[in-house]
């Protein structure tokens, strides 16, 4: 009996799934099952390693057994190549940053195929082509002429290092996790949307999910949020100067006594 030989029957198969366009799904038909796989989009800032195969392993094996069940996939992939971690790889090769980023994606493709992972490239996106982010732009200023975006004031954690903010989640230990920096608060006049005027809407459909694990309809509650309460503003004495607060009980608003300020609010300052 002949010996497996994975590269030479492994390339051979993958070049027939790919003349042949096995994996590129066409629109389905309006009574057809459907199933959408997306993993994650992997930032191109080098080559993949094993937690890459693991992670997209785990998504490709969700892909083929839904085809096994009769369901049209929709398997796709794409590159998170915006944002600090490809530019940072290639400030530390001296390289230009789109360059760079473009040669990392074809790498990581190349990769990605030899491992025979059933995606259909022909849906292929990054987010750093401007066929892509010029949606991003789009979605931004709807939500601006909404007034959904907004500019106001903030205190950020901000990086030196890395010349950028960061989440409360990205700070580790007062340290920035992608460069471990020291990180320090900033003030930023700074984009925000209303999320919160979504709140009780995305939290009354969430019971809609049927097909969601509890654990994870109770994430996505825990994570949105819902506090009810009322915007009140305190005018301070002989100055101009005026302070809102929020409060879940404006029915005892007559009995506060006294009022306590973070030090770095502007009015302590």
């Amino acid at each position: 009996m002949r010996g497996y030989d994975p590269r030479e029957i492994e390339a051979r198969w993958q070049t027939r799934w790919e003349q042949e366009r096995v994996f590129e799904t066409a629109d389905p038909a309006p009574d057809e099952a459907t199933y959408y796989c997306l993993e994650m989009l992997p930032y191109p800032s080098g080559k993949i390693h094993m937690g890459h195969v693991r992670n997209y392993s785990i998504g490709d094996v969700v892909a083929r057994y839904q085809r096994m069940r009769g369901k049209r996939v929709m398997h796709v992939m794409g590159w998170d190549s915006f944002g600090m971690p490809a530019e940072n790889a290639a400030i530390d090769r001296g390289a230009d940053p789109g360059e760079w980023t473009r040669s990392n994606i074809a790498t990581m493709r190349a990769q990605f195929q030899r491992l025979g992972f059933s995606y259909d490239w022909s849906r292929e996106i990054a987010t750093c082509e401007p066929e892509f982010y010029h949606w991003n732009q789009w979605f931004f200023l709807r939500m601006l002429e909404k007034g959904i975006a907004y500019r106001a004031k903030r205190l950020l954690n901000w990086c030196d290092r890395c010349a950028t903010v960061l989440a409360n989640e990205q700070v580790v230990s007062g340290r920035c996790w992608r460069c471990d920096g020291p990180v320090r608060r900033r003030e930023f006049q700074q984009w925000f949307l209303r999320t919160t005027d979504y709140a009780a809407e995305l939290l009354d459909d969430i019971e809609r999910l049927d097909g969601w694990p509890d654990r994870v309809r109770t994430m996505q509650r825990n994570w949105i949020g819902r506090s009810s309460g009322a915007e009140v503003r305190f005018d301070v004495d002989d100055s101009d100067l005026s302070i809102d607060v929020f409060t879940t009980r404006i029915d005892t608003i007559f009995g506060a006594t006294y009022m306590a300020l973070a030090a770095e609010h502007p009015a302590v300052k």
